[in-house]
């Protein structure tokens, strides 16, 4: 009996017109050819098992670090500097942060005064959150949280779209449970943006099946504009490192990497880099040129729901 393999169907425009786009260290990645999003198709990569506690040793996390054997904030001065953007949004106090890990923002946000909640799919991450940070974090997936519909004056995710492979069906959750007027924010990885891809073909990241989708500003935008989110700020931020990193062998940049990686692993403190004052005004000039023309390694998304 002859087994039917069913179409692939993109998750952006339901399109069945796939073409296999080719990396050497990700295979199995399809690009839409009516659509242009990039993508891994039938990844289960909304498995909590993909995220137990090693990965939060092993992970590289915007927010949180290890430190002296565990966990503390990370990038603090930059973190309320965003939560500085969130304040003309305030109305009803209300703050989620959906794939919040140790929910080291959302303590942030509450000695701030909102009413902070999270949604994490990891147990280990949850139970740390409620227990050492006292953030009230949903363990599961945030459509099984069932949370009222605009109840939130914003709904913050960063590093989680990707691991995500129908990102239609969480963005419309994320739509509804957001107040109109409010802002959806979203820091998501561009991998196939990033200047060492499209400079030099080199794939840096986690591929399937820890990251589903991959996003430039033209199919994240598109994404939102399907569930009533209309785009107000969007830009590239452009990492230093990875264009030095452009400087190296492909077998170096790999060699360092899994170096950083044992690091984390082992627990070492790693130093703490110090960014000169020109430093800072180039990278700010970088970020300014990656998003004029559309590559970075990484996007910060501001999008406001239609409907105030």
């Amino acid at each position: 009996m002859t087994k039917t393999i069913p179409a692939i169907i993109c998750p952006l425009c339901a399109s069945t017109d796939m073409l296999a786009f080719e990396v050497e260290d990700a295979p199995g990645i399809l690009r839409c050819k009516n659509c242009s999003f990039i993508f891994a198709p039938a990844v289960e990569s909304e498995d909590e098992t993909l995220y137990d506690a090693s990965f939060g040793d092993q992970n590289v996390h915007p927010t949180y670090e290890r430190r002296g054997g565990k966990y503390v904030i990370k990038n603090e001065e930059k973190l309320g500097a965003l939560l500085d953007q969130f304040e003309p949004f305030r109305v009803k106090g209300r703050i989620l942060d959906i794939g919040c890990s140790a929910a080291f923002f959302m303590h942030l946000a509450q000695k701030r005064g909102w009413k902070a909640q999270g949604v994490e799919i990891a147990p280990w991450a949850a139970e740390f959150s409620r227990k050492e940070l006292g953030v009230d974090v949903f363990n599961g997936m945030l459509q099984d949280a069932k949370f009222e519909s605009d109840s939130f004056d914003v709904v913050f995710s960063s590093h989680v779209m990707e691991h995500i492979g129908q990102p239609l069906t969480l963005l419309r959750e994320m739509a509804r449970v957001l107040r109109p007027g409010g802002i959806h924010v979203t820091v998501v990885p561009t991998q196939f943006a990033s200047p060492s891809w499209r400079l030099a073909r080199r794939f840096i990241g986690d591929p399937p099946p820890i990251h589903a989708s991959f996003y430039t500003a033209e199919t994240y935008t598109a994404f939102l504009k399907q569930v009533g989110l209309k785009v107000v700020r969007l830009e590239y931020n452009v990492e230093l490192t990875r264009l030095r990193d452009l400087l190296r062998s492909k077998a170096d940049t790999l060699k360092a990497w899994r170096e950083d990686k044992m690091a984390i692993v082992s627990g070492v403190d790693a130093p703490t880099p110090k960014r000169r004052g020109w430093m800072a005004l180039v990278k700010k000039m970088l970020n300014h040129l990656g998003t004029a023309w559309g590559y970075g390694d990484e996007m910060l998304v501001i999008a406001v729901k239609e409907g105030a």
